[in-house]
């Protein structure tokens, strides 16, 4: 911080920096949350139920409530935990919300479909709640972030590999001629008494290492749309890689897919059977790793020959 007339306040520099590091860490966040809500597709609700606000509702509160609104008809809200649980863990009683509105509405939950007023669908397995579930993203979003900015300055580095030692007196004169030349800029300096043996020009040695942090941040991207269940392919090498290798490596993204699948599989069969309806839940094939499917085509087209 820089003393002032009014106290201390950051310097012009770091305050921008911050925004840098702020403004990349929300970008990744960001990211990944988008993917996390449009990984799987919901079919068949009614025009009023928005799929989504469901997935949107779901990062956001990690569990949502599908019930009869009388006035609207089938509606999907999130809810939050508004009484004891029963014997598999699961609330008793909820408050479904808007959080546009300020609609409120207690309900009544049980496993007994006669008897519960709604259906629940939770983003994760219960043992995963919605907190750790958006503090896990938000620690791979960091990590990300910091790996970028490390990336950018070592980038820049290379821009500016020395420093310069001035006298005293012509600090600023030098600060604005770097300011240009960061800047990619010209400037001509002329003023009596100039003593070239005054200024020095101190190397930096910055390495060159934007490659190697490059490759951890794929290696962390990777692990992190992983958790979120979509499969990715970490192996790098040139020959091209079997169906074994790949499914080995997409095996730890499968896992985690299941623990929002299965959530979502459930409340679907719920809602079916107490509704009367026939909606379904799918994960994006879009998502699928591509090389698993070219793979595969591949083997099909031997078959063929």
């Amino acid at each position: 911080m820089a003393r002032t007339q009014k106290g201390f306040s950051l310097n012009a520099q770091k305050i921008r920096s911050k925004i840098r590091n702020d403004a990349t860490f929300a970008s990744y966040f960001n990211m990944l949350q988008k993917m996390s809500e449009n990984t799987f597709k919901w079919e068949g609700f009614p025009f009023q139920v928005d799929p989504l606000f469901i997935e949107r509702m779901l990062f956001q509160y990690g569990l949502v409530a599908v019930f009869n609104e009388p006035e609207i008809g089938l509606v999907a809200l999130p809810a939050m935990q508004a009484g004891g649980f029963n014997i598999y863990g699961e609330p008793q009683q909820v408050r479904a919300f808007s959080d546009r509105t300020g609609f409120s509405r207690p309900l009544k939950y049980s496993p007994d479909l006669n008897a519960t007023e709604c259906i629940l669908i939770h983003n994760t397995n219960r043992d995963l709640n919605s907190s750790i579930f958006k503090g896990t993203l938000g620690m791979y979003a960091e990590r990300l972030a910091e790996m970028k900015r490390t990336e950018d300055v070592n980038v820049f580095a290379q821009r500016t590999p020395v420093t310069i030692a001035v006298p005293e007196g012509k600090v600023e004169t030098y600060k604005n001629l770097l300011a240009d030349y960061s800047n990619f800029g010209q400037t001509v300096l002329g003023y009596k008494g100039l003593d070239l043996e005054s200024v020095k020009a101190i190397k930096t040695e910055a390495p060159w290492i934007a490659e190697n942090v490059d490759e951890l941040f794929v290696r962390t991207w990777n692990e992190a749309i992983g958790f979120l269940g979509v499969s990715n392919v970490s192996i790098q090498k040139k020959e091209r890689i079997s169906n074994d290798e790949v499914a080995r490596a997409m095996g730890g993204s499968l896992a985690f897919r299941n623990i929002r699948q299965e959530p979502r599989e459930r409340a679907v069969e719920l809602i079916n059977a107490k509704y009367g309806m026939n909606t379904k839940v799918t994960f994006s094939e879009d998502l699928f790793d591509l090389e698993l499917f070219e793979n595969k085509k591949e083997g099909e087209d031997n078959e063929n020959v």
